[in-house]
């Protein structure tokens, strides 16, 4: 077992360090990639031709809708896929087989596989792809029932979007990655959009024009969860850090999507359904019900029953969503990463406590619209440690993160710069125990790299 580790550990550090050729990025090369793309999926034998696939796009909510998915179709009896990214803590979480990780012996039998084909074609992708078809050809041996597929980056040139997918699902637009996917709503829409295809069913959950458009130029067969359900309620339970969906069901609304017009998949009828149903999400966000009703309409489609929905929900549990890493001193783990997640983030932590009970230990990617996430911070009377990930690549040290911020006129008076994420850590926890004090409550963000960084500390 140990001469396995090391074999997984060489070639997971191999394939992480790879790069294609940097080069300015054109819808030309854009396009050039993804017929390159479709060439190593041709070699590998379309390892996920003819499969029920669920592909799922967004800026934020992607990994918890698939989730949702694959818990509500396991529990209904499927078997399910999962491919989702980034990782925690290790490679093997981002692909699943009846919520089981790949093992490390797998994990290296395709990525051999993979490289061999790249090294005999004289090609070369990045690591995401190839992890993509690594999943592709591990979801080929298990067969499942069910794959639900999360993109990395956009929609429409992504690694993922070569398969043929029964539904396409985009939970939201807003700004992050610009410098990939555009400056504007309407071109980060379009990428996302990308991913519909053959005019197939498309369900999303977000009133927002540019998303309706981009949708609407790729299919005229789509849902918009929002409208459909639109007297939802979503409330936050405190005390047991869950959201509570209501869904009012109208006429209108028991008529579940249309996927006729999808390729293989023969349209299910849906039972009537009771006017008003309650399920639990165990997962703290009122954002969450948006996710959630995604999946709730594809789990309609195939008829599936309500109290099955709500067991599938019952056995969730997702890494780094407003998750309870400790109670003494009460320590939450958030992957917000974009101005929008920090913005839902805030707002679920004004649910439980005052701005003067919150410290903030956080570190985040040169990537990232700083200046925008520390306003929103900032706007808060929060206590806020900054660490650094100089360790991962667009990681930057706390030093390049207080720059960033001067150079963007944002005081800094009130923010303590720490490179080391555990020295933050002890004097956050030294300040939320001193009895004299008004804290009460550790927020670890930022990034999924942090909450990694932090995970490790305590393995």
């Amino acid at each position: 077992m140990k001469n396995d580790k090391t074999k997984i550990d060489e070639i997971l550090e191999k394939i992480f360090n790879m790069r294609t050729i940097n080069k300015r990025i054109t819808k030309e090369s854009l396009n050039q990639n993804n017929e390159k793309l479709k060439k190593i999926y041709e070699l590998l034998g379309k390892p996920c031709e003819n499969k029920k696939i669920v592909h799922i796009a967004g800026t934020n909510g992607k990994g918890s809708t698939a989730t949702f998915l694959e818990n509500i179709f396991f529990a209904a009896g499927y078997s399910v896929a999962k491919f989702t990214s980034p990782h925690i803590l290790r490679f093997n979480e981002r692909i699943l087989v009846n919520k089981e990780m790949i093992s490390d012996e797998d994990v290296v039998k395709y990525c051999e596989a993979v490289m061999n084909v790249l090294e005999e074609n004289g090609l070369q992708i990045n690591f995401f792809e190839i992890a993509t078809f690594v999943a592709l050809l591990y979801f080929k041996e298990k067969n499942p029932d069910f794959i639900f597929l999360e993109t990395g980056l956009g929609g429409r040139y992504d690694a993922t979007n070569i398969v043929k997918s029964t539904i396409a699902a985009i939970t939201n637009v807003s700004f992050d990655h610009v410098a990939l996917l555009g400056n504007s709503l309407e071109k980060i829409a379009d990428r996302k959009a990308g991913i519909i295809k053959n005019r197939q069913l498309c369900i999303y959950a977000q009133n927002l024009a540019e998303l309706e458009e981009a949708v609407k130029r790729e299919t005229d067969n789509s849902v918009n969860v929002l409208e459909k359900y639109k007297g939802f309620q979503a409330e936050l339970d405190n005390q047991n850090y869950n959201t509570i969906v209501k869904i009012v069901e109208n006429e209108n609304s028991k008529e579940s999507g249309n996927i006729e017009k999808s390729e293989n998949i023969e349209k299910i009828n849906n039972n009537k359904n009771n006017l008003e149903k309650t399920f639990v999400l165990p997962l703290f966000g009122k954002f969450q019900a948006n996710n959630f009703l995604i999946a709730y309409e594809i789990a309609k489609i195939y008829g599936i029953s309500d109290k099955v929905i709500q067991k599938g929900l019952d056995e969730i549990s997702l890494a780094g969503r407003f998750e309870i890493f400790s109670k003494n001193p009460a320590t939450i783990l958030d992957v917000a990463h974009n101005d929008d997640s920090v913005k839902v983030l805030t707002e679920n932590l004004n649910e439980l406590f005052k701005d003067d009970e919150v410290i903030f230990v956080l570190s985040v990617l040169g990537t990232k619209d700083i200046a925008n996430i520390f306003k929103r911070i900032l706007e808060k009377n929060y206590k806020i440690f900054i660490t650094s990930l100089k360790e991962v690549t667009y990681g930057l040290s706390a030093e390049e993160i207080k720059k960033n911020l001067e150079n963007s006129s944002i005081s800094t008076k009130n923010i303590i710069f720490e490179d080391e994420i555990l020295q933050a850590y002890n004097q956050a926890k030294e300040m939320v125990l001193k009895k004299d004090n008004s804290y009460k409550v550790i927020v670890v963000c930022g990034s999924f790299y942090e909450i990694a960084k932090f995970k490790k500390l305590f393995l």
